[in-house]
């Protein structure tokens, strides 16, 4: 095999190999978009403040949406629990008329009913390091609604 050939196929492999080993594995990331954006639209009229991220360009809530546009590309840490259940977990947080949509909308697994599912198990929660932890203006809001 000539020098060219054996580049080439060097080449080839190492190409391979960091397919292959780029994977994400991310578990539902349109889900975590989806409920993640959901809180963010909500989080004005619960009292919470988006100031972080810093967006030079439309509204804190828009900004809010980018940020996790790009955070859910680590998917849920909880398993994958299928289009009816986040919707269901959506609409709960849109739910303006509930006793307790601020909860809900600052931890959203705290409906056990609709997002109960978002409360990963024990192990899953030890790998999750990495993982997009919740809404950046929860502590905010948190200290608010104290």
């Amino acid at each position: 095999m000539g020098v060219r050939q054996g580049s080439a196929l060097a080449l080839l492999l190492a190409g391979a190999a960091l397919a292959i080993g780029c994977g994400t594995g991310a578990v539902d990331v349109d889900g975590c978009r989806q409920i993640e954006e959901a809180r963010c639209q909500q989080a004005p009229a619960c009292g919470v403040t988006l100031a972080v991220p810093t967006f030079t360009s439309g509204t804190d809530v828009d900004a809010c949406i980018r940020f996790y546009d790009d955070a859910c590309l680590h998917g849920l840490v909880a398993a994958d629990p299928g289009p009816t259940a986040v919707a269901a977990c959506v609409a709960a947080v849109q739910n303006s008329a509930a006793k307790n949509h601020c909860s809900i909308v600052n931890s959203p697994q705290t409906d056990a009913v609709a997002c109960g599912w978002l409360v990963p198990p024990a192990s899953a929660a030890a790998d999750a390091s990495d993982a997009p932890q919740a809404v950046h203006a929860t502590s905010a809001a948190d200290a608010s609604s104290e």
